[in-house]
């Protein structure tokens, strides 16, 4: 394989890639709930899914038809696992540690931490680089096709838009008396093996002005053995 292929063909990995992580998160900016045209809760969290099919199909269609289109890698998933959990380091991991006992106790952890900007906490609920290579990885999409990709590209590419999330995050409710009051995720469940994920989560909560909204204040719910977690950070505020 020529270095010339080679890079055309991790480039449009790259752009599929980023299609699949933005499937996470498809909400859009959700109007004010006490707006009385606004629609309800769950008709956002279904059209949102609508939109990341579309989305995730219509990507597809233009990946497929761009020069050196490849679904395929250059090594083995089990070399690509063995080469990125080096690179990483660490224990290996067997189990989910540092999350809730339930969705509901995660989220409101996740909205106290926001607005203590406790960041210690934040990271420790959120999924971390052996959890995500020795559990999730190995039963979810990205190792296998259509949207198959290395763990340590996959991982990088969630960690970019988490890392930014965060950033977002904090900036905008961070040290705010922010009230949290409910949450709802997309109802069809996604299982992954031994994982459940849960995507689309809506966060309701009341501002310091008394205002109601609806946003997307991070990536999917993932469940392993009784643990909930945070994939990522990535928002829609």
């Amino acid at each position: 394989m020529s270095p010339l292929h080679y890079y055309a063909r991790v480039g449009v990995n790259v752009v599929a890639l980023a299609m699949l992580v933005g499937c996470n998160d498809p909400q859009p900016r959700t109007p004010d709930a006490r707006t009385a045209a606004a629609p309800t809760q769950s008709s956002r969290v279904a059209d949102s899914t609508r939109l990341a099919d579309a989305a995730r199909a219509r990507q597809d269609s233009i990946n497929r038809t761009l020069p050196g289109y490849v679904v395929d890698s250059i090594f083995p998933v089990e070399e690509e696992l063995r080469r990125f959990r080096t690179a990483l380091g660490g224990d290996s991991a067997t189990a989910f540690h540092g999350g809730s006992a339930s969705k509901e106790a995660l989220v409101q952890r996740f909205m106290a931490a926001i607005v203590r900007s406790d960041t210690n906490d934040l990271r420790a609920m959120a999924v971390h680089g052996r959890e995500f290579v020795d559990l999730y990885y190995p039963e979810s999409p990205y190792a296998r096709p259509p949207y198959h990709q290395p763990p340590s590209l996959a991982w990088t590419m969630i960690q970019n838009t988490s890392v930014n999330g965060l950033t977002a995050l904090l900036r905008h409710w961070g040290g705010r008396p922010v009230r949290y009051v409910d949450h709802r995720c997309d109802p069809k469940v996604l299982h992954e093996g031994r994982t459940t994920r849960y995507a689309g989560c809506l966060v309701r909560l009341v501002d310091e002005k008394g205002d109601t909204t609806s946003r997307l204040a991070f990536g999917s719910i993932v469940e392993r053995g009784g643990e909930y977690k945070l994939l990522s950070f990535t928002n829609r505020l």
